[in-house]
């Protein structure tokens, strides 16, 4: 119970004022009501060429969300035993404007889907009147309209409820994305519908990005959240409002927006592989979030594209979001030096401090275990521990106390970060204070060095402490031949690296672990950790030879 108290104080002691007030007005309840009438469209307004949307659906009755089936048929909208995110996919009605081919009797089909939306979700009530899949139905209805010019006056009529109704509550008590996607949908609804209460909408919204702009996109370009997945989706957010509103609306922040997306895109490059997968650090999926080539292609259509912030070079270190890269001739280092994400907003932070990840000759090699899914279950819980990252884990605790579906208590603080390029590639050091709460001498520092060749990762642990281990995850599609106590990594007979550990003085084992790989939502890949105790000198290196 005290525990549960102690986590309970440590989370909330964090949170912004905005959001204690945001969290007692949402569960007031609302004097809005529904009603049957809507103001003109602009007509003069119509646009097209957005990004598709993956298609998750054939018949508009299966439909696989998160590696998972549902047909609608047998389940309904709101079936309270399938999950709650595989739910809100349901209701962001992403798939009408996705990249199946569209024709007559197409759009019929889809229409008629909303119109039974309309009739099957009543005003205000269940999941599918939650503000987050409220904000991006809006945007959907909306694009598809502008694509088809087929929405029924039921339909508009049920799309300018949806807007009052979102109005009157966006997410101040959330903050974050999910803020910025109501504002997004606020904007979309100002360029789309006429008049005074739509433009008090577009004001609204337009309010809402200034303030959020410069606290949610970082000045190295990251999303604050440091999710590379929510970053892209982001990133897509701000080319969608630049898209509709740098011509004609005087009050968006076209030139900030623009650069905003132009060093979002180059963060992007860095944390992402040339297959086009995503690094895992904090909650990442592939597959959720538009790839960079199409966000680029939507960038460049738009006159922009990715900008480098600073002079090129193969390692940088990406100071506000606390990303270490280092990438040339096949080798790419992604470290995680940084804060888990903003104080008041951990929901989808991972204890991962000091973890990385590492490709060699172009393929992943040592990864972060990955997000597979949300909730409230002891997998998510695991996902989100020590234990799932490629970092070191004391007394069989976490860095950072996440707890909860989405819930950090205290947090790890990064320290003594250094990186030099004098007499190596690179030598990159940094330490942490995640476990001070166990004993206040108690410190991890690891230290990547690079040289020609060569990684050597090492691992020293200061303090008194009864265990610590240090873990590696294995991209699932590496496997390990072992010669004494040299590991050799193998992908399809080709021999990526050889790795050898000691604690300073004499060689230590490596233990192979069966593990799993979650490359996105509703997937587990068995897969292959390395783990290493700690001896009692509480020091180990890793050498790795590719």
């Amino acid at each position: 119970m005290w525990r549960k108290i102690a986590l309970i104080f440590h989370t909330i002691k964090y949170l912004k004022p905005t959001q204690l007030i945001g969290r007692f007005i949402h569960f007031l309840p609302r004097s809005i009501r529904e009603i049957s009438a809507y103001p003109n469209i602009h007509n003069e307004t119509s646009y097209q060429g957005f990004i598709d949307k993956k298609s998750s659906t054939e018949d508009l009755d299966r439909f696989i969300f998160l590696s998972e089936t549902n047909c609608l048929s047998s389940i309904g909208w709101d079936h309270p035993q399938v999950s709650k995110l595989w739910r809100y996919n349901l209701h962001y009605f992403d798939f009408i404007n996705s990249s199946l081919p569209a024709g007559a009797a197409r759009e019929l089909q889809e229409l008629d889907l909303i119109h039974r939306w309309i009739d099957e979700n009543p005003f205000g009530k269940g999941t599918a009147w939650e503000p987050y899949p409220t904000s991006l139905r809006i945007i959907n209805w909306i694009k598809w309209h502008w694509r088809t010019k087929s929405l029924t006056d039921k339909a508009i009529i049920s799309l300018w409820n949806q807007v009052r109704y979102l109005g009157d509550r966006p997410e101040y008590h959330l903050l974050g994305n999910h803020l910025f996607i109501n504002a997004k949908a606020l904007i979309f609804s100002g360029v789309f519908f006429e008049g005074s209460e739509a433009q008090q909408y577009l004001k609204q919204g337009l309010g809402i990005i200034k303030d959020e702009l410069n606290e949610q996109f970082l000045e190295d370009g990251a999303h604050f959240e440091l999710s590379p997945m929510y970053h892209a989706l982001g990133i897509e957010d701000l080319l969608d409002l630049y898209k509709i509103c740098q011509s004609h609306i005087p009050t968006f922040p076209k030139e900030e927006v623009a650069q905003k997306i132009q060093l979002g895109l180059a963060w992007l490059k860095h944390m992402s592989y040339s297959n086009g997968e995503l690094a895992h650090f904090n909650d990442c999926a592939n597959e959720i979030a538009p790839s960079l080539h199409l966000l680029d292609e939507l960038a460049f259509g738009l006159g922009l594209s990715s900008s480098e912030n600073g002079p090129h070079s193969s390692s940088v270190l990406l100071k506000d979001s606390g990303f270490f890269v280092s990438e040339q001739d096949g080798f790419k280092l992604i470290a995680d030096v940084g804060e888990i994400g903003p104080s008041y907003l951990p929901g989808h932070a991972h204890a991962d401090t000091l973890s990385f990840e590492l490709a060699l000759q172009g393929e992943r090699v040592i990864v972060n275990s990955g997000t597979s899914m949300y909730g409230l279950s002891a997998e998510r819980l695991r996902q989100r521990s020590t234990s799932a990252h490629s970092t070191v884990e004391i007394n069989g605790e976490n860095s950072s106390e996440v707890w909860s579906g989405f819930r950090v208590a205290r947090r790890a603080q990064p320290f003594d970060l250094s990186w030099s390029q004098e007499g190596a590639d690179f030598t990159l050091s940094c330490s942490h204070t995640g476990y001070q709460r166990l004993s206040a001498d108690i410190i991890h520092r690891r230290t990547w060095t690079k040289q020609k060749q060569s990684l050597t990762i090492k691992d020293q642990v200061f303090g008194e402490i009864k265990r610590a281990k240090s873990r590696y995850f294995l991209h699932p599609e590496i496997t390990v031949k072992e010669e004494g106590e040299v590991l050799y990594l193998d992908k399809h007979g080709k021999i990526l690296a050889t790795l050898f550990a000691s604690d300073g003085q004499k060689g230590i084992p490596i233990k192979q672990v069966k593990s799993t790989y979650h490359p996105t939502f509703g997937m587990s890949i068995p897969s292959i950790c390395l783990e290493m105790e700690m001896t009692e000198t509480q020091v180990l290196i890793l050498n790795i030879a590719f």
